[in-house]
């Protein structure tokens, strides 16, 4: 090959628009796919710019690239390498992709596959992070006895009322199936609107003949988003089977029944350093749980609205592709492989900022807000039927502990969502609970899940008396701090 066709190519591809280079970064994010050297060969060719002349004029990519291997391979699709023309390689490179030859089978494309082997993916996983044995008739006995123990506690202090089911006992891998709808339920609007800001990102370039090779690597960016997603989403899944102690500690319901869950190997790790009783724990869980799943099965709107909320902010999400281009445009004529996965890397790292947009911003305080809500109803209702319950307070004590040290729910929604999400709420939100309680009593408590709209705000978990007494007025604001301690016993 002469150096004047490589220098033609090259130059062509070198001043391809940012929306390809970052379709490149994309694709060279995806885990393992199957057949994409030509697709990988256009990329080395576009990251390293005209690249490096040897001495034999055979230009060659830092990971041995050269230009014979792009000729056969242009070749093998009916294309001449020394009169490369874009519009056929675009129509070649959709042909190939309709046909699932560039890298993506078929499963790739077909979201219920794909979720199949995500979610196969996660219980894989899971089994390299330690054991996750059966348990045994004894131990489901036993659970079941401390289920029906913490209903019993429960009934007097909440008016909602259990299922009347008794309560799963799952292992990691069981619980992920179990759960398996529901992580789809809450992840698929995030996929979805990650691949509509990628093929966003991949519009209008400057350059009218490039604007089919713009079109045409959208539904590419599409797949390979949603592969480098996926895999990730794998990782995570499995990391939270394995510390999670309840069906739904993450603060969202993810099953469809309305069993109390509660993964025993998992409690069986959690107290190895705790000075306390085992059964204390497993109770105190259980009650944890039972009363998250009498709230979530007694307020119909509230899971819609969680999903609500999670897909409304992933409709927001934005890629600011001309920054990471410009970033990182200096280097690219010098770039080597192991830069590329690097940059590959910082790709996927921009896919999970946290929230920045305004509205982003505003559709995160209200998910706090509401999953405060959550967990502080849990922990007051909690604290009033364990009164009784002499390790009660050390256990509430712990599991604040977990929440403000991360735990699944902080983990799950910052490494999947990008969500920053802060306990100190959950605080404020028990205070504003038992505040209610003792000023218009447990119903009245309850009552106020009957529609989103009676639910208090940020504002009022800043100021739980202007909730509970809203025609309640004071110069002092003293009087007011010293009723609210009244009120919560400090």
């Amino acid at each position: 090959m002469t150096n004047s066709t490589e220098d033609t190519t090259a130059t062509r591809l070198r001043d391809t628009p940012s929306p390809f280079l970052v379709a490149l970064w994309v694709w060279e994010s995806v885990p393992s796919p199957p057949a994409h050297d030509l697709t990988r060969s256009l990329g080395a060719m576009r990251f390293n710019g005209c690249l490096s002349h040897r001495e034999r004029g055979v230009m060659t990519t830092p990971g041995g690239f050269d230009f014979e291997q792009l000729r056969r391979m242009l070749e093998q699709l009916g294309l001449e390498a020394d009169n490369l023309n874009l519009a056929d390689l675009m129509g070649r490179m959709q042909h190939l992709q309709a046909a699932g030859g560039i890298g993506f089978t078929p499963a790739d494309q077909d979201p219920d596959a794909a979720w199949r082997t995500t979610i196969t993916r996660a219980i894989n996983a899971t089994r390299e992070l330690g054991p996750d044995p059966e348990h045994s008739a004894q131990e489901k006995l036993a659970i079941a006895d401390a289920e029906r123990l913490a209903q019993s506690w429960l009934d007097p202090v909440t008016s909602f009322s259990a299922a009347g089911v008794p309560p799963l006992t799952l292992r990691r891998s069981e619980w992920l199936l179990a759960t398996s709808e529901g992580w789809r339920k809450l992840v698929e609007p995030i996929i979805e609107g990650l691949a509509v800001a990628l093929q966003r990102g991949a519009g209008d370039p400057t350059d009218p003949e490039l604007q089919g090779l713009s079109a045409m690597l959208a539904p590419m960016m599409r797949t390979a988003a949603s592969l480098v997603y996926r895999e990730r989403l794998g990782r995570v899944l499995a990391a939270v089977a394995a510390s999670t102690l309840t069906g739904s500690e993450i603060g969202i319901r993810l099953a469809t029944g309305s069993q109390a869950t509660i993964l025993p190997i998992n409690v069986a790790e959690f107290t190895r350093d705790l000075d306390l009783p085992e059964g204390d724990v497993v109770l105190h869980l259980l009650l944890r749980e039972a009363a998250r799943q009498r709230l979530f099965d007694s307020v119909g709107w509230l899971t819609p609205q969680l999903e609500a909320l999670l897909a409304h902010f992933a409709r927001e999400i934005h890629i600011d592709f001309e920054a990471l281009t410009e970033q990182l445009h200096p280097a690219m004529e010098e770039m080597n492989l192991e830069e590329i996965v690097a940059v590959s890397e910082q790709v996927q790292r921009s896919f999970f900022k946290p929230a920045s947009t305004p509205t982003q911003l505003e559709i995160l305080g209200r998910l706090e807000v509401l999953l405060a809500l959550i967990e502080g109803w849990v922990d007051h209702v909690v604290a009033s039927a364990a009164q009784h319950m002499p390790t009660a307070p050390q256990l509430a004590e712990v599991v604040r502990r977990r929440r403000a040290s991360g735990g699944p729910i902080r983990d799950v929604f910052k490494d999947l969502l990008g969500l920053e999400l802060h306990p100190r709420l959950v605080r404020d939100a028990e205070n504003l609970w038992a505040s209610q309680e003792h000023a218009h009593g447990p119903e009245a408590r309850d009552a106020i899940w009957r529609h989103p709209d009676l639910l208090p705000t940020a504002k009022h978990l800043a100021d739980p008396l202007s909730y509970v007494h809203p025609d309640h007025r004071t110069d002092d604001e003293g009087d007011l701090d010293a009723e609210l301690r009244r009120l919560l016993g400090d």
